[in-house]
């Protein structure tokens, strides 16, 4: 077992490989009661060209299938509720399938052993029958309907496709109806086979627990050492364009009130090995904050003349891109739009507004690394996206200067955007 401490924090993390590949990483709090526990595979949406375990030709299964696959692993062959069980012991459960990774998370103040215990043997059980497949299918694609009814869902759905040419990411998580029709057995199993292996997941906890305990009841859980695949997954990837497949969009929802856009830059990370793009991110990060933040001259300049009444950014690293994205909702939305842009070519940066959102950056992080669930959230997100824990993340933000972050506006093509508006239906 490796024991490494998050630099700036205090936080020691334990870090363990098991025989069959298993990835874990523990990180005991002495001051807090609660624990959380994020048992992840790399194994979205996205991953739908593969080399199935035990199977020699690429295959291509439908749209949605790893998030239908979430929902089947809480049918268990012996009738026993995953959700009762975890009620019965005093915890919360759940799942979410993403892009990139499928989750099964427990958060409990007691009983953390016989807790764990089960959720490995429940994710390590699969049980698909043709008959529980088809009851599912109605469940999910009414699931899907839903989201797709809401305003943002069909926003979303537009904005996708304009940023995406080929890539599955141009398909929601959930998949469509069609193709959620289409799943069956061979699909789940091929998928819980080649992605499921122990090899291909990692397993976070977090909370007032005994390091050495958690490592005896992993090591000891029958479901878990029974799940003995262990074979280099072979992922087809599309070629997907660096350049947006359009650049400008408008639809037309009904139910919406106030127009929303989504305008969203795509941006290359191919160059970059993994510790380089955190920083490349890091320096993003500040950059973002800087210009368009809380308390920047943009935010209060556009809500003070109403010109917007909600505002929030994301980013999402997807195979070698960067995807940086702006929500809005906004009266005036192309007028807005050319705002975001305007800020980014001309707003000058000073040496004081780096220090303060310098200073802005290393105390949230201080105040995350004393909550359980955000530090294994932070730590899951720099495993799947970097491959490793980036321990250093404080002195790297210290040491960050005006050059840089200059430099990484410089890379950035703000000609290479979509923007996708949303009006009201008439």
């Amino acid at each position: 077992m490796i024991k490494k401490e998050l630099k700036g924090i205090g936080q020691d993390v334990y870090i363990e490989t098991l025989d069959n590949g298993l990835k874990i990483y523990l990180v005991p709090f002495k001051n807090r009661k609660n624990y959380y526990i994020n048992y992840v595979t790399k194994f979205g949406s996205i991953n739908n060209k593969f080399v199935p375990a035990n199977k020699n030709e690429v295959v291509k299964v439908p749209y949605g299938v790893a998030h239908f696959l979430e929902h089947k692993m809480f049918e268990q062959e012996d009738g026993i509720d995953p959700f009762k069980f975890f009620s019965k012991y005093g915890s919360d459960a759940n799942a979410s399938t993403g892009y990139k990774t499928t989750s099964y998370t427990v958060n409990g103040v007691n009983n953390i052993e016989e807790n764990l215990d089960f959720l490995l043997t429940y994710v390590n059980s699969p049980y698909f029958t043709e008959e529980n497949i088809e009851k599912e299918k109605n469940i999910i694609i009414e699931e899907i309907n839903m989201y797709n009814d809401e305003p943002e869902g069909k926003l979303y759905e537009k904005s996708s496709k304009a940023i995406f040419k080929y890539h599955p990411m141009r398909i929601d998580i959930g998949g469509t109806e069609k193709s959620v029709r289409s799943i069956n057995k061979e699909n789940l199993y091929d998928c819980y086979n080649t992605f499921y292996q122990p090899s291909n997941m990692s397993l976070f906890i977090g909370g007032n627990f005994e390091v050495d305990k958690i490592i005896k009841v992993i090591k000891n859980n029958k479901a878990l050492q029974s799940n003995s695949i262990k074979e280099q997954i072979k992922v087809e990837t599309c070629k997907e364009p660096l350049k947006v497949n359009s650049n400008f969009e408008e639809i037309k929802i009904e139910n919406l009130v106030i127009p929303k856009l989504i305008f969203t830059l795509k941006i290359s990370l191919k160059e970059l090995h993994e510790k380089e793009r955190f920083k490349y991110t890091l320096l993003l990060n500040l950059l973002i904050g800087i210009l368009y933040g809380g308390s920047s001259q943009f935010r209060e300049q556009m809500l003070n003349e109403g010109k917007m009444s909600i505002f929030a950014t994301s980013k999402a690293i997807v195979d070698d891109f960067l995807i940086l994205e702006f929500m809005a909702e906004s009266k005036v939305p192309k007028e807005l739009a050319d705002n975001i842009k305007k800020v980014f070519i001309e707003k000058e940066i000073t040496e004081e507004e780096i220090k303060r959102h310098k200073k802005i950056y290393i105390a949230n992080e201080v105040l995350k690394s004393d909550q359980v669930v955000s530090t294994v959230n932070m730590i899951t997100a720099n495993v799947i996206d970097y491959n490793d824990i980036i321990y250093d993340k404080i002195d790297m933000v210290k040491n960050i200067s005006i050059d840089d972050i200059l430099d990484v506006r410089k890379t950035i093509d703000i000609e290479n955007s979509s923007l996708v508006i949303a009006y009201p239906k008439e």
